[in-house]
């Protein structure tokens, strides 16, 4: 059997979503794979699958997209209500077009993880995929046609949302609050933030799964700080932020000693919201410095009552 080489269709595509427009590093590799139950007998085991759910996943690992950021860190996202919907009452579309008019249009579609982060100039910002999940579209069942996605050939590809001014590695320093020795923070090697969303499915017998629930935001920070002493290490470590050593009695709270970890480069401004130190230790090497890695991690602080942002991210 022969090949045709027209039919080995393949090249890069751009993504838009929510008024913006999205390019990728690596390669764009949604999979669409439903959730199958066995159907199982006790004399021939399993002899067939029932489909269940189908929840699309789109991973992308992001070129530039700075200038997207208040899109790609949502408000509803770094200040979440714990028990509101992650999908509106609207549907939201998610279009993938390649230049050679080859087009999917996810009809569903909502940012369900953040992209977590490098600060600093050794690396690209974004040091890990950012994912939309796609799931049945709105007033749909999932048999009618285009419920989750269509497809398209000879779309119109407009080749004039890239720019390199929108690529950042700029140095970064920090400031955990007025900590002594942690109010100009060096890392060696840049400030890693990491995202832990958590998102709850609801499902619905026969349509599968037709929103997320938001049920929290835990923010991170890891880095090797240069300028603190082991002493003022020691002081902020232990969780009522004072005395030498970790020693606090079990059962404390981390929130006994936090402050804003503010992180700034040039046109660049992280904060996580009251940051406490989770972890810490030390290196004796000939090469490595001395502190190791340190990580911080955000608690949720309140005013009258009323939950504060996680994060902010502008």
């Amino acid at each position: 059997m022969s090949v045709t080489r027209s039919g080995l269709v393949r090249g890069p595509a751009q993504v838009t979503w929510n008024g913006i427009t999205m390019f990728s590093k690596e390669d764009i590799a949604p999979r669409h794979s439903p959730s199958w139950d066995p159907v199982l007998t006790s004399m021939y085991g399993e002899v067939d699958k029932v489909k269940k759910d189908l929840v699309i996943k789109i991973p992308l690992r992001l070129w530039g997209a700075w200038e997207s950021i208040s899109v790609l860190f949502p408000t509803a996202v770094l200040n979440p209500v714990v028990g509101a919907a992650v999908f509106p009452a609207s549907d939201l579309p998610l279009v993938i077009t390649a230049r050679n008019g080859d087009q999917v249009s996810y009809a569903n579609a909502q940012l369900t993880k953040l992209a977590d982060l490098r600060l600093g100039v050794d690396a690209d910002v974004f040091a890990a995929d950012v994912e939309f999940t796609a799931i049945l579209k709105n007033s749909a069942n999932p048999e009618d046609d285009g419920a989750y996605y269509t497809t398209l050939t000879g779309a119109t590809f407009t080749e004039s949302a890239f720019a390199k001014t929108n690529f950042k590695r700029v140095r970064f320093t920090g400031a955990w609050g007025t900590k002594a020795g942690f109010t100009a923070i060096i890392p060696q090697d840049g400030f890693r933030l990491g995202w832990n969303l958590s998102l709850k499915p609801v499902t619905v017998d026969g349509l599968g799964t037709v929103d997320f629930t938001h049920n929290g935001l835990i923010a991170s920070c890891k880095c090797i700080p240069i300028q603190p002493t082991m002493v003022q290490v020691e002081a902020q470590a232990k969780l009522g932020g004072n005395g030498t050593g970790n020693g606090t009695a079990h059962g404390t709270l981390m929130g006994g000693n936090v402050a804003d970890l503010t992180l700034t480069g040039t046109g660049v401004t992280v904060v996580l919201k009251n940051a406490a130190i989770e972890e810490s230790g030390y290196v004796w090497s000939n090469e490595k410095l001395r502190h190791g890695e340190i990580s911080f991690s955000t608690t949720r602080g309140f005013t009258t009552g009323v939950p504060n942002a996680v994060a902010t991210v502008a």
